[in-house]
């Protein structure tokens, strides 16, 4: 095996640092008599101290820094995200009453209401269809409503929507937000 010159500072960082298993560098304990700025300096040649959080970056690969923050704070699932984002949400800013509104006529109020209501910024409003019980057929509105709200959200144009009372036949109202 051939011998590597080293200056006196790297052998000293080589004897400090004794491999680990699988051939990564194990992790030692600094002592008072460190020199930071050495130890903490991308290049071994150059002795410009840089931030820890720099060193840290470049000493660690990429795959294992992401596997520890996931290991340290979970990552908020898309569901968990969405559930903060509803449960952050202000009350509703507005409010659209479509009682009295065919189903057609309500669709093209909904959608021009939630583009207004997206352009002035709002996060969370509410939507009145009524429970249909002045209807003879009954509630025609929560259908068409309910589908017009589906669409939107899968183009993302709503973040979700919510019965009021969280019950579609108890409630007469919808609760959207809004990105």
């Amino acid at each position: 095996m051939r011998k590597q010159n080293r200056s006196p500072q790297q052998a000293g960082t080589a004897a400090k640092y004794p491999q680990a298993k699988h051939g990564k560098t194990a992790i030692r304990k600094l002592t008072a008599g460190d020199d930071l700025g050495f130890l903490f300096s991308q290049d071994p040649e150059d002795s410009t101290p840089h931030s820890f959080a720099g060193a840290l970056a470049t000493a660690i690969p990429a795959t294992t820094l992401a596997e520890i923050l996931t290991e340290k704070e979970e990552l908020p699932t898309p569901a968990q995200s969405l559930q903060a984002a509803i449960r952050n949400s202000p009350p509703p800013q507005d409010r659209l009453d479509l009682h009295g509104c065919t189903g057609p006529e309500a669709e093209i109020k909904t959608k021009n209401f939630l583009t207004r209501a997206r352009r002035n910024h709002l996060k969370t409003v509410l939507i009145i269809t009524g429970k249909g019980l002045h209807s003879p057929e009954g509630s025609v509105l929560k259908d068409v409503i309910e589908t017009r709200l589906k669409i939107m959200k899968t183009d993302g144009s709503i973040l979700a929507y919510l019965w009021e009372k969280k019950d579609r036949e108890k409630s007469g109202a919808l609760l959207v937000y809004l990105p």
